[in-house]
């Protein structure tokens, strides 16, 4: 069952139907059936492993509060840690390592035996993060475990989030599914238009692109390097429209249940540095590891490498938990080091009063000192993403190279002018202007959201408004692709 499905387009307004119908007392078993019918109509086989981690951690969160050895209570964590990262480490990364074994083995020659596949169960890289939060906490001390196993169910399992987050804390999401709701017009108004630009994001642009980018990535010498530097770029933005879509459609199916889940994306391509960059992109999940992550590592070290160290080791986790590649890792480290490096020429005061001296004898001003930082610090961040974007759609190395190696050449187009329509001819024009629009109207919903300036101009011009992007879906979306792409992480 898709969110772009029309058996989502059925089972969610059954399932807000029967959860305002049935007694307060009833809605968690309501929540928890639903979210397990949801779950097992993609691969019910996978339902048990789900139930498995459930009740690992629901059972060591009510233990850990009633141990007083120190030692014992380790021994809980570690048995939280290791059956949750195990099953998620054996699906995920297996195949890689004993591929990558198998290829040095035979020397690197292509075709030389078969790859091993092994099936990524959905949501895993989420539902794992999500209960070892809850039991990381409990160890703590931070919070109470949850004395209700249907609630603590719920709160895993709970179906907008569960395949591809937002990553809930239980002091966030745990007490609204205890809470009464009653159905709010203007709540559920809002969810529904939230859903509606999601749809927008995946349908229109994220798989319309998934259908031009790839002639240009996987054959970078039959086009110029321009278009090649364009689809990287374009790559990322697939990417963003794509997950940034999942989380519009989970938070705006929630909202139609008075539920708030937690916002993951805040206009991740407007930041104007790498650092800003991952704090904007999927926050739940770059939250999660500042806090389980990147703080004990901070914390444990010594010296004044332990934070540079650890804002590395972070990132490149972070990173290869987006992909199961080797790609992906080189992309954390790349991104990590820049990273430090940023932090250090923003601290570094007698260089920023050498910069400012140097254009202020050129007679620029303070606003242009500013404005030259600032693009600087842009202008890093978009040659990191035009590098991402050929690093994670390059089949290998190879692939990688012959982009980089293309992209290279785009000063020498540059110096004889050598430009057609051709450069950009491979996206559809109906795509950039669903991305124009959708950049457009993220811009006035950062300064205010746009349901609230419709809702004060009056009904006329909130239906109009949706029911145009309701159109532009059916007339210029593509519903022949299945699944998002972060159901693959």
């Amino acid at each position: 069952m898709n969110f772009h499905s029309i058996d989502y387009l059925l089972f969610l307004p059954v399932v807000v139907v029967l959860y305002y119908a049935v007694p307060q007392r009833f809605r968690w078993l309501l929540l928890l059936l639903a979210s397990n019918a949801f779950y097992g109509s993609w691969r019910l086989e996978f339902l048990p492993l789900l139930w498995l981690t459930t009740g690992i951690d629901y059972a060591v969160g009510r233990v850990l509060p009633e141990v007083e050895d120190q030692r014992l209570r380790r021994l809980l964590l570690a048995l939280s840690l290791t059956s949750n990262l195990g099953l998620l480490l054996f699906f995920k990364y297996f195949a890689l390592a004993a591929n990558t074994t198998l290829s040095l083995w035979h020397g690197g020659e292509p075709g030389a035996f078969e790859p091993i596949d092994i099936i990524l169960p959905l949501g895993i890289s989420f539902y794992t993060f999500q209960t070892l939060g809850y039991v990381i906490d409990v160890y703590r001390r931070r919070r109470e475990p949850e004395t209700h196993l249907g609630y603590f169910a719920v709160y895993v399992m709970y179906f907008p989030q569960l395949i591809a987050g937002p990553i809930e804390r239980p002091g966030h999401l745990l007490p609204q599914l205890r809470r009464k709701h009653v159905f709010d017009v203007r709540l559920a108004a809002a969810g529904g238009a939230m859903m509606l630009i999601g749809y927008f994001k995946k349908l229109v642009i994220a798989d319309r692109l998934a259908q031009s980018l790839p002639a240009v990535l996987t054959a970078p010498q039959d086009h110029s390097p321009l278009a090649v530097v364009l689809a990287s770029i374009g790559s990322i933005y697939q990417y963003y429209a794509d997950i940034s879509g999942y989380a519009d459609i989970a938070i705006g199916s929630s909202l139609v249940l008075g539920i708030r889940l937690s916002r993951n994306f805040n206009r991740p391509l407007a930041a104007a540095s790498i650092s800003e960059f991952w704090q904007r992109w999927h926050i739940t999940v770059t939250t999660w590891f500042r806090d389980y992550v990147y703080m004990p590592i901070a914390r444990a070290g010594r010296g004044r490498w332990r934070k540079p160290v650890a804002t590395v080791l972070t990132i490149v986790i972070i990173s290869f938990w987006h992909g199961a590649a080797w790609t992906w890792l080189a992309a954390g480290l790349i991104a990590g080091t820049v990273m430090i490096a940023e932090g250090a020429v923003r601290r570094n005061r007698g260089l920023a009063m050498a910069t400012r001296s140097v254009l202020g004898a050129v007679g620029v001003g303070d606003r242009g000192v500013r404005f030259v930082q600032d693009n600087s610090n842009r202008l890093v961040l978009w040659l990191f993403l035009i590098l991402l974007g050929s690093l994670v759609n390059a089949a290998d190395w190879t692939a990688a190279m012959e982009l980089w190696i293309r992209m290279g050449e785009l000063p020498a187009q540059f110096g004889r002018l050598g430009f057609s329509l051709a450069d950009v001819g491979f996206v559809p024009r109906t795509v950039l202007l669903a991305i124009i629009g959708l950049e457009l109207y993220q811009w006035l919903d950062a300064r205010r959201p746009v349901f609230d300036r419709l809702s004060d101009r009056g009904l006329p011009a909130a239906w109009a408004f949706y029911y145009a992007v309701a159109a532009a879906i059916l007339v210029f979306g593509t519903f022949d692709r299945s699944g998002f792409i972060y159901f693959n992480f």
